[in-house]
């Protein structure tokens, strides 16, 4: 965490005059992060900066807390992550870009989004299978230009390169 998100989570923490700082007062916090900043925070991580400084923390309740913001914020299931075929592949580069189209206005979520697909392409670039390789190429060209990724596919799916990896599948419009 940067040293101006610290400065601003410990001057909204002392105007709460909190003994102990529990779930309420960490999301009255994660909302002030969110509004100056655009980006938001876990509670475990405002919880973390508060200890550093002194903070007495109510941890069963910030723990609870921190489990829920998580929960709240994946946008992808196991099942959306596992997958074998192009057919799975096109139904989570689907649910990717469906979402991108949804949360357009949430920028803390967008952002968020564009996170968990990063690290999503990072995990795939060292997946050996050529699926897992063609993936992570399509999460490469979705994160630079999610607008022409659709187009950008279909001529992929039309390369001899691509059909003689993946043969007659590649006959798959998603």
């Amino acid at each position: 965490m940067n040293r101006t998100k610290e400065l601003l989570i410990i001057d909204a923490w002392k105007p709460l005059d909190k003994e102990v700082v529990g779930a309420s007062e960490l999301e009255s916090i994660r909302e002030t992060i969110v509004n100056r900043f655009g980006t938001d925070v876990s509670p475990a991580s405002i919880a973390r900066a508060l200890a550093d400084h002194g903070a007495r923390l109510g941890h069963p309740e910030i723990l609870q807390a921190d489990v829920r913001w998580r929960e709240g914020n994946l946008f992808f299931t196991p099942e959306d992550l596992t997958f074998g075929t192009l057919e799975g592949a096109t139904a989570l580069m689907d649910k990717i870009e469906r979402l991108r189209r949804q949360l357009e206005t949430e920028k803390p979520k967008l952002e968020q989004l564009y996170q968990q697909v990063r690290q999503f392409k990072s995990e795939l670039e060292s997946v050996p299978t050529s699926l897992g390789q063609e993936l992570a190429q399509w999460l490469t060209i979705w994160l630079q230009n999610p607008q022409i990724f659709a187009e950008w596919l279909e001529l992929r799916r039309a390369t001899v390169e691509f059909r003689a990896q993946f043969g007659s599948a590649a006959d798959f419009r998603g």
